[in-house]
């Protein structure tokens, strides 16, 4: 049996900027893919059904890659504009 991919779980934690959850959830279905990997019949299962599983799998991290790269870029620039703010209020006082 193949395990269900958490894509909408993992879509909530990416939109709630929660990335240690997003990881986890990746991480342990992770797990369960490589137990079913282990398990019998693994070697009579359908292999393009598992193609598409990896390939949904290395999506969902992109996005989880993606939206954690965007947020650190947001968390840089209002340290810039922090940085900016303040040198204005220092000049002007």
């Amino acid at each position: 049996m193949i395990p269900a991919l958490p894509t909408a779980q993992v879509r909530a934690a990416i939109a709630a900027d929660d990335w240690a959850l997003a990881g986890t959830l990746l991480a342990e279905h992770d797990a369960a893919v490589a137990a079913a990997c282990a398990g019998p019949g693994f070697e009579q299962a359908p292999r393009e059904a598992w193609q598409d599983l990896l390939d949904a799998q290395r999506a969902l991290a992109g996005e989880i890659r993606t939206g954690r790269d965007e947020a650190a870029r947001a968390l840089d620039k209002l340290g810039q504009d922090k940085r900016g703010a303040r040198a204005w209020q220092q000049a002007l006082a």
